[in-house]
């Protein structure tokens, strides 16, 4: 693709380097180096991709001199006002310190990245090298999660640092292998999609690095994230799009391949599915936890009704952190998707949620592109809201690439429509 000369000149331009940028902060300069704590504290911890992300609004706008919203800008400047007010409030209740309100609130800066990115990777250029780069990004990082897989016999063989995404069970038992949780998780979880759709749209032709790129997403997925949830709202979302793509125009090529990619994503998902359905009806493992969960935020939820108990991290305080997790801690709002952000963000939250979900459907209706794609992401946000919502901070940049991805799929009359008729309420 870029051995002619042209091509060469016209692909690696300025625009590499903050992708590049923004692929280093969000795999944490590849676990391979120690940053600060403040930065990458936590397994779920943004702040080191709100810091970029606040950058690079701050250069788009110095850039354009001029802001606009698009379809989904108000909705999430909303949601950040949302946040930082049921934050802020909780503070008083619970008796949060400054600190740990303004770290519950700033990885929600993340979301000034959706001006940006929806301005420049609606040129096609930018988007083809944001998604190469993604996919050797991601390819690299999977060789190191393996790696580190296989060299694993105990806490003093990690030699990638990523202390906080290695649950503590796997720690004690190493002889189970190493867990590292939230691998690929958020925007991996859309951008693998991305990557479905192009191998399926350019019928697996020259699809070498796509095809390698998303094996290795969803082998990691399966071996070391090994979230069974997870896994089968990718994989069901990609038969989604293959689905949609195929129900037009089919090739025997497409047909053969597509039908052994059905075939097995089904029998994984299916796997997948009846591990969780046995969860679920024997009450064991983390299944147990979600469901027993579920009612202990809404509980928690409907105590603090309009904006939720808010984002700060309650483990300072044990007696806080007692309401908020159980009495033996089991609990995380992360983990119930709906139910956990009703407990954060109250009915505020919840609604914000809603619309945002409209806003996907609504853009997949009038896209002039890519309509598969949008599909697929549709699919993916919907399922993912059960047990994983997007306003989670490990997951705010699946929020922001799907915003983006139907921004510039879609067309651009919908979004003056939209803010038009904001403007008259």
């Amino acid at each position: 693709m870029i051995n002619d000369p042209k091509i060469f000149k016209k692909w690696f331009t300025a625009s590499i380097i903050p992708i590049v940028l923004f692929y280093l902060c969000e795999f944490r300069f590849f676990y391979l180096i120690s940053l600060p704590a403040v930065l990458v504290a936590g397994s779920t911890n943004k702040n080191l991709l709100a810091v970029f992300s606040v950058c690079a609004f701050a250069w788009f706008l110095i850039r354009e001199k001029k802001l606009k919203f698009g379809y989904f800008g108000i909705s999430f400047i909303l949601v950040f006002v949302s946040v930082t007010i049921s934050t802020i409030l909780s503070s008083f209740e619970f008796g949060y310190k400054l600190t740990q309100v303004i770290w519950g609130i700033l990885p929600y800066l993340l979301l000034l990245l959706y001006f940006p990115a929806k301005r420049y990777l609606a040129d096609k250029t930018t988007m083809e090298q944001f998604i190469v780069i993604g996919e050797i990004a991601s390819i690299f990082v999977s060789i190191l999660f393996f790696i580190q897989y296989a060299k694993y016999t105990g806490k003093p063989s990690v030699f990638l640092k990523i202390p906080d995404l290695i649950p503590d069970h796997y720690i004690w038992h190493p002889e189970e292998g190493l867990r590292i949780r939230n691998t690929f998780d958020g925007f991996f979880r859309v951008f693998s999609l991305v990557i479905f759709d192009r191998i399926i749209a350019k019928k697996f032709r020259k699809s070498l690095l796509d095809i390698i790129s998303y094996a290795a997403i969803i082998a990691v997925i399966l071996l070391i994230d090994r979230s069974r949830a997870y896994l089968v709202i990718v994989l069901v979302s990609s038969i989604a799009i293959l689905i949609y793509r195929s129900r037009k125009r089919i090739t025997t090529v497409i047909f053969l391949a597509g039908s052994l990619a059905l075939m097995g994503g089904a029998a994984v998902a299916f796997v997948k599915l009846t591990s969780i359905a046995e969860s679920v009806l024997n009450n064991s493992g983390s299944w147990f936890a979600r469901v027993e969960a579920a009612g202990h935020y809404m509980a928690v939820g409907f105590e603090h009704i309009f904006f939720g108990i808010g984002m700060a991290d309650p483990e300072s305080y044990p007696a806080v952190e007692k309401y908020v997790r159980g009495l033996q801690g089991l609990y995380y709002p992360d983990d119930v998707g709906l139910f956990g952000l009703f407990a954060l963000l109250g009915i505020i939250g919840i609604s914000l949620y809603i619309v945002i979900m409209i806003k996907v459907c609504r853009s997949f209706k009038y896209a002039t592109d890519n309509k598969a794609l949008l599909f697929g992401l549709m699919i993916c946000l919907i399922l993912s809201s059960v047990l994983t919502s997007y306003f989670d901070k490990a997951r705010l940049m699946a929020l922001v690439f799907t915003a983006v991805l139907c921004e510039i799929n879609t067309d651009p009359r919908l979004s003056k429509y939209e803010f038009n008729r904001f403007n008259r309420l």
